[in-house]
């Protein structure tokens, strides 16, 4: 047995099998993290996949849900409205350049700035502007009929629990009975 494995250790001395050995390693982290790359990619084009439409149905669907929890009925009729849509920020660089002049009656002066952005190639060979933050769409109101929306007590409790969730004042939240 000793004698097998000292047949091989000498074998894996040699610098030829060193040299494999070396090959496959660097191979396999290289497929490794191409694999990474594509989940990344994955990821970020889902985050930046969602619509200001998108994100008022799904503001809409929480809404009723919290409400029927509180009314303990699921015919409620939600309905959201937003300030705007998307705000996206992208890297950006600015030049600029100042240049005053005196003489002795006026004072002239002038400036000129330039603006670019900062751009990054896509997998499919072309340029996009690097995104630095996607700013979510204020809201502007939110009206909500339900059974029960009548009664002070429950119209309260309502009305406590969207300002709190959308982080939203009182002023902005209508609640109404309904059939």
């Amino acid at each position: 047995m000793n004698s097998l494995i000292s047949k091989y250790k000498d074998k894996l001395k040699s610098p030829k099998v060193l040299v494999i050995v070396g090959i496959l390693g660097i191979l396999l982290i290289f497929i490794s993290s191409l694999f990474t790359e594509k989940e990344e990619v994955k990821a970020t084009e889902l985050d930046m996949g969602i619509s200001s439409t998108e994100y008022r149905e799904q503001l809409e669907t929480d809404v009723k849900k919290i409400v029927s929890k509180i009314t303990g009925n699921k015919n409620v009729t939600v309905i959201v409205t937003l300030e705007s849509g998307m705000r996206y920020k992208y890297a950006d660089i600015k030049e600029g350049s100042t240049e005053d002049k005196s003489e002795e009656s006026t004072k002239l002066s002038s400036s000129e700035s330039k603006q670019g952005y900062i751009t990054v190639k896509t997998a499919d060979g072309g340029e996009q502007a690097l995104l630095v933050t996607t700013q979510m769409p204020e809201i502007r109101g939110v009206a909500i009929v339900c059974i029960g929306g009548d009664n002070e007590l429950i119209a309260e409790k309502i009305e406590n629990t969207v300002t709190a969730a959308l982080n939203i004042t009182s002023q902005r939240v209508s609640i109404a009975g309904g059939n």
